[in-house]
């Protein structure tokens, strides 16, 4: 136990000292960029969920017993991206049936029928560039 206190008696102790900057002024600048590129692809599906069934004509009546508006059925169910559908549309069997009015003179009919289903699809394809840049300057003095 002697020889432990002696030994500690023997180391030199540290001393600290006041640390004093050698500079006077000075400037810190940092720049940094950045750049960015989207590309994207937008694809846009209008469906029509009914159908539509027109007729226009000039001298034509509808036959005897003809109803005007053909009967509404179900499509078949089908599936598009996991998601499952039946359409309305019409029994086209049901359709009026049209007559001449008055036999022997001029006569027009135009019939139109538009399905329910995809009606268009629509595709944008675009790109986004997109740059940023920054600098900071500090400027300090003692």
């Amino acid at each position: 136990m002697r020889w432990f206190v002696l030994l500690f008696f023997a180391i030199p102790s540290a001393n600290a000292g006041s640390i004093t900057p050698s500079f006077t002024t000075g400037q810190m600048e940092s720049s940094s960029s950045s750049k960015t590129i989207i590309v994207e692809t937008i694809v846009t599906e209008n469906y029509r969920t009914g159908y539509t069934y027109s007729m226009h004509g000039t001298n034509v009546q509808p036959a005897e017993g003809t109803i005007i508006s053909p009967d509404a059925t179900y499509t078949n169910t089908q599936t598009f991206n996991g998601v499952s559908f039946k359409w309305v549309t019409p029994d086209l069997d049901t359709k009026p049936q049209w007559e001449v009015k008055v036999p022997g003179e001029a006569f027009s009919i135009t019939e139109n029928f538009l399905a329910p289903g995809l009606d268009a699809v629509s595709t944008i394809q675009r790109t986004i560039n997109t740059e940023s840049q920054s600098t900071s300057l500090s400027i300090f003095s003692q």
